[in-house]
């Protein structure tokens, strides 16, 4: 946790179930360490600076749809959480989230800073029409943290999300700088990272707190669904990108030196 002392003694964190679990979510974890959202072609591309400066702009405007409403998200699981030490493990990520309590520093705000130095309004993001994919995530993770078991709605939000941040976020950053290069404001950017995995083992312990064998099926699924969805978000920016926001000059100047 990075600032708040966990909620969890020794002894609870050697038990039989914890240890149990936490097995699961490790063998979990390395069955899904392949799978296609965290490498995806699109954001090979978009890391390359395959896409015009008007594309980025797009990506960036469908992007702040996931980032805009996930405190929200993590509000409605803590409000789910069984117990005050779950809550307590949330807490960190939503202090986190809301810039330690400064409203300027919070991610969401950081994100339409980001945003602005490239042209993009508050107004102008939320008159952006939200791609079908990105709707159908926010949705389903709603659902998930609102109406389902907290295990599954911690799989959806934490364990399903916070495990691609480490490797997709690289990629973003890296097609932004190489879009914008120091004109834009990193502040989102430079707030994930190595936190971001802290983030992601917080999630498995809470989860490991909340689980039982009997709902391994369902956490998989849960797992495997939202991991599934970001990939096909990916897949849906790709098709847009491509059809529309191709860098004509890389494609020219990669003939000529082909």
């Amino acid at each position: 946790m990075e600032n708040i002392l966990s909620p969890y003694n020794e002894e609870e964190l050697r038990s039989i179930r914890f240890q149990r679990n936490y097995q699961f979510l490790s063998n979990l974890e390395k069955k899904v360490e392949g799978h296609l959202v965290f490498d995806h072609p699109f954001l090979k591309k978009f890391a390359n600076n395959a896409y015009t400066q008007e594309g980025v702009v797009f990506v960036m405007k469908q992007f702040g749809k996931i980032v805009m409403p996930f405190t929200a998200a993590i509000c409605k699981l803590m409000g789910s959480a069984p117990d005050i030490k779950s809550r307590f493990m949330l807490m960190d990520n939503l202090y986190e989230e809301m810039g330690h309590n400064i409203l300027k520093n919070s991610h969401p705000v950081l994100y339409l800073s980001m945003l602005d130095s490239i042209g993009v309004s508050q107004t102008g993001l939320e008159k952006t029409e939200t791609i079908s994919s990105i709707r159908v995530l926010n949705n389903t993770i709603f659902d998930a943290v609102g109406n389902k078991s907290f295990a599954v709605g911690c799989s959806w939000l934490g364990f399903g999300g916070e495990l691609t941040i480490p490797n997709n976020f690289p990629y973003l950053v890296q097609g932004i700088e190489a879009c914008f290069g120091s004109d834009i404001d990193m502040g989102y950017w430079e707030r994930h990272g190595a936190r971001d995995q802290d983030h992601s083992d917080d999630a498995t312990t809470v989860l490991c707190m909340n689980t039982d064998e009997n709902q391994y099926k369902e956490i998989e699924q849960a797992v495997m669904d939202s991991l599934n969805l970001r990939a096909v978000i990916w897949d849906e920016l790709e098709r847009v990108c491509d059809a529309r926001y191709q860098n004509i000059s890389l494609k020219t100047a990669n003939k000529i030196s082909a």
